[in-house]
C-alpha cells in the first residue's frame, strides 16, 4: 500500500488555496494515485455546519479536517486539504494531528488586495459592506505559517506555474 501524505494549503480566502489543490489533485490521479481533496468551504456545508467563524469555530474546522486526512492517509490516500488555517497554533495543532512526516504546510501567498480583486464569491465585499467582524484579513489576522513546507505567491504565478512549482517540490521532496 502506498504512504499517504496531506498537501495542507493555508492562505487568505480567494488566495487560490482550492484551485491548486485541486489542479494538484487531477495530477496525482493521472499518476494513478488515490487522492481525495478537503476544502474548507465544502466542509463547512457538511461535517462543520454546525461552526461559526469565532477562534474556538475555527481552530475545531481544523482539527476535524485534521482528523480526516490522518484517517485517509493510514489507508494510503493522499489529501489536498485547502482551508485558511489563520493562525500558527492552528497550523502546529494540523501538523501534530496528521504527523511532521505526512503533512506537508504550503503557504498559498497573495496579498489582501489581489484577493479582494479576485473575489468571485464576494466574501470580502459582503464582509466589508455588512461590517461583519470576524473575517480572516479584514477583521481579524492571517498569520502567514513560520515553517511552511512550500510558499507559492499565487499573485506572482500563473496556476500552471504554481502546480509546476508544487511538482519540482514534490518530486524532490520523495526522490520522484
Amino acid at each position: 500500500m502506498q504512504t499517504g501524505h496531506t498537501f495542507w494549503f493555508s492562505g487568505l480566502s480567494g488566495a487560490g488555496k482550492t484551485t491548486l489543490s485541486k489542479s494538484l489533485a487531477e495530477e496525482f490521479l493521472r499518476e494513478g494515485k488515490n487522492v481525495v481533496v478537503l476544502d474548507g468551504d465544502e466542509l463547512r456545508n457538511t461535517i462543520s455546519k454546525d461552526l461559526g467563524f469565532t477562534e474556538e469555530d475555527r481552530t475545531e474546522q481544523n482539527r476535524r479536517a485534521a482528523n480526516i486526512a490522518r484517517i485517509l492517509n493510514e489507508q494510503g490516500i493522499h489529501v489536498m486539504a485547502a482551508l485558511i488555517s489563520p493562525t500558527h497554533e492552528i497550523q502546529t495543532m494540523v501538523q501534530h494531528v496528521i504527523g511532521s512526516n505526512r503533512c506537508f504546510l504550503i503557504h498559498v501567498d497573495c496579498s489582501i488586495e489581489g484577493c479582494k480583486q479576485r473575489d468571485v464569491k464576494q466574501l470580502y465585499a459582503n464582509s466589508i459592506k455588512q461590517n461583519e467582524g470576524n473575517f480572516t484579513g479584514i477583521h481579524q489576522p492571517y498569520e502567514e505559517p513560520i515553517n511552511s513546507w512550500l510558499k507559492i505567491n499565487t499573485e506572482l504565478l500563473s496556476i500552471e506555474q504554481c502546480k509546476i512549482e508544487l511538482l519540482e517540490a514534490i518530486r524532490a521532496t520523495f526522490n520522484q
